[in-house]
Protein backbone atom coordinates (compact mmCIF):
# COMPACT_ATOMS: atom_id res chain seq x y z
CA UNK A 1 0.00 0.00 0.00
CA UNK A 2 3.37 2.38 1.02
CA UNK A 3 4.42 1.44 -2.48
CA UNK A 4 1.53 2.74 -4.30
CA UNK A 5 0.95 5.92 -2.87
CA UNK A 6 4.82 6.74 -3.54
CA UNK A 7 4.12 5.56 -6.87
CA UNK A 8 1.05 7.74 -7.37
CA UNK A 9 2.81 11.21 -5.83
CA UNK A 10 5.33 10.67 -8.50
CA UNK A 11 2.97 10.07 -11.09
CA UNK A 12 1.26 13.68 -9.92
CA UNK A 13 4.34 15.64 -10.32
CA UNK A 14 6.59 16.34 -13.58
CA UNK A 15 9.77 15.11 -14.35
CA UNK A 16 11.05 19.20 -14.06
CA UNK A 17 8.87 19.26 -9.99
CA UNK A 18 10.64 16.29 -9.14
CA UNK A 19 13.80 17.28 -9.76
CA UNK A 20 13.61 20.51 -8.22
CA UNK A 21 12.33 19.12 -5.45
CA UNK A 22 15.67 18.54 -3.43
CA UNK A 23 16.89 21.85 -4.50
CA UNK A 24 13.71 23.64 -2.85
CA UNK A 25 13.89 21.75 0.27
CA UNK A 26 17.31 22.51 0.99
CA UNK A 27 17.16 26.40 1.04
CA UNK A 28 15.10 28.96 3.84
CA UNK A 29 13.07 30.35 0.72
CA UNK A 30 11.30 30.22 -1.77
CA UNK A 31 13.30 32.64 -4.09
CA UNK A 32 16.45 30.57 -2.93
CA UNK A 33 14.92 27.53 -4.00
CA UNK A 34 13.70 28.67 -7.35
CA UNK A 35 16.93 29.89 -7.83
CA UNK A 36 18.97 26.57 -6.61
CA UNK A 37 16.22 24.64 -8.70
CA UNK A 38 16.93 26.78 -11.71
CA UNK A 39 13.41 27.54 -12.33
CA UNK A 40 11.23 30.81 -12.50
CA UNK A 41 10.23 32.14 -8.66
CA UNK A 42 6.80 32.26 -10.84
CA UNK A 43 6.63 28.92 -11.65
CA UNK A 44 7.81 27.82 -8.20
CA UNK A 45 4.85 30.43 -6.78
CA UNK A 46 2.21 28.43 -9.16
CA UNK A 47 3.62 25.11 -7.82
CA UNK A 48 3.07 25.59 -4.13
CA UNK A 49 -0.69 26.22 -5.26
CA UNK A 50 -0.60 22.22 -5.60
CA UNK A 51 -1.03 20.37 -2.91
CA UNK A 52 0.21 17.44 -4.13
CA UNK A 53 3.48 19.62 -4.65
CA UNK A 54 3.60 21.20 -1.76
CA UNK A 55 2.57 17.64 0.41
CA UNK A 56 5.88 16.26 -1.30
CA UNK A 57 8.33 19.01 -0.44
CA UNK A 58 6.96 18.66 2.92
CA UNK A 59 7.58 15.56 2.78
CA UNK A 60 10.88 15.70 1.47
CA UNK A 61 12.10 18.70 4.04
CA UNK A 62 10.75 15.79 7.07
CA UNK A 63 12.99 12.75 5.16
CA UNK A 64 16.45 15.48 5.19
CA UNK A 65 15.50 16.85 8.57
CA UNK A 66 15.69 13.11 10.03
CA UNK A 67 18.61 11.94 8.32
CA UNK A 68 20.13 15.15 10.19
CA UNK A 69 19.13 14.23 12.93
CA UNK A 70 20.58 10.84 12.42
CA UNK A 71 23.70 12.21 11.42
CA UNK A 72 24.08 14.57 14.23
CA UNK A 73 23.18 11.98 17.05
CA UNK A 74 26.35 10.30 15.34
CA UNK A 75 28.24 13.23 15.68
CA UNK A 76 27.75 13.93 19.20
CA UNK A 77 28.52 10.27 20.22
CA UNK A 78 31.76 10.63 18.47
CA UNK A 79 32.54 14.15 20.16
CA UNK A 80 31.85 12.56 23.50
CA UNK A 81 34.29 9.49 23.01
CA UNK A 82 37.06 12.31 21.95
CA UNK A 83 36.07 14.26 25.25
CA UNK A 84 36.28 11.24 27.18
CA UNK A 85 40.14 10.66 25.81
CA UNK A 86 40.84 14.48 26.40
CA UNK A 87 39.71 14.04 30.27
CA UNK A 88 42.77 11.57 30.47
CA UNK A 89 44.91 14.09 28.15
CA UNK A 90 48.90 14.34 30.07
CA UNK A 91 48.87 17.71 29.45
CA UNK A 92 46.37 19.73 32.36
CA UNK A 93 45.52 22.79 30.59
CA UNK A 94 43.89 20.53 27.78
CA UNK A 95 42.11 18.21 30.40
CA UNK A 96 40.63 21.25 31.95
CA UNK A 97 39.30 22.47 29.12
CA UNK A 98 37.56 18.89 28.85
CA UNK A 99 36.62 19.22 32.08
CA UNK A 100 34.62 22.49 31.83
CA UNK A 101 33.60 21.74 28.36
CA UNK A 102 31.92 18.46 30.42
CA UNK A 103 30.38 19.83 33.53
CA UNK A 104 28.89 22.72 31.80
CA UNK A 105 27.12 20.49 28.95
CA UNK A 106 26.05 18.56 31.72
CA UNK A 107 24.54 21.23 33.50
CA UNK A 108 22.61 21.95 30.02
CA UNK A 109 21.41 19.00 29.46
CA UNK A 110 20.03 19.00 33.00
CA UNK A 111 18.43 22.36 32.45
CA UNK A 112 16.62 21.20 29.11
CA UNK A 113 15.60 18.30 31.32
CA UNK A 114 13.95 20.37 33.58
CA UNK A 115 12.88 22.92 31.33
CA UNK A 116 10.80 19.79 29.62
CA UNK A 117 9.12 17.96 32.80
CA UNK A 118 7.51 21.61 33.34
CA UNK A 119 6.70 21.58 30.05
CA UNK A 120 5.18 18.45 30.15
CA UNK A 121 3.42 19.38 33.49
CA UNK A 122 1.27 22.61 31.92
CA UNK A 123 0.69 20.67 28.61
CA UNK A 124 -1.57 17.97 31.10
CA UNK A 125 -2.36 20.67 33.13
CA UNK A 126 -3.69 22.62 29.69
CA UNK A 127 -5.29 19.42 28.77
CA UNK A 128 -7.25 18.74 32.17
CA UNK A 129 -8.63 22.27 31.86
CA UNK A 130 -9.98 22.15 28.24
CA UNK A 131 -11.71 18.57 29.36
CA UNK A 132 -13.17 20.19 32.25
CA UNK A 133 -14.96 23.46 30.07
Amino acid sequence: MQQKATENRKVALSPKQTLALPYIAATDSLTAGAKAARINRTTLHRWMHDPVFRGELERVRKDAESLARVELQGLVLKSINILAELLEDPNPRVRAMAVRITLSTALKVGDVREIRHDLETLQTATALLRYQQ
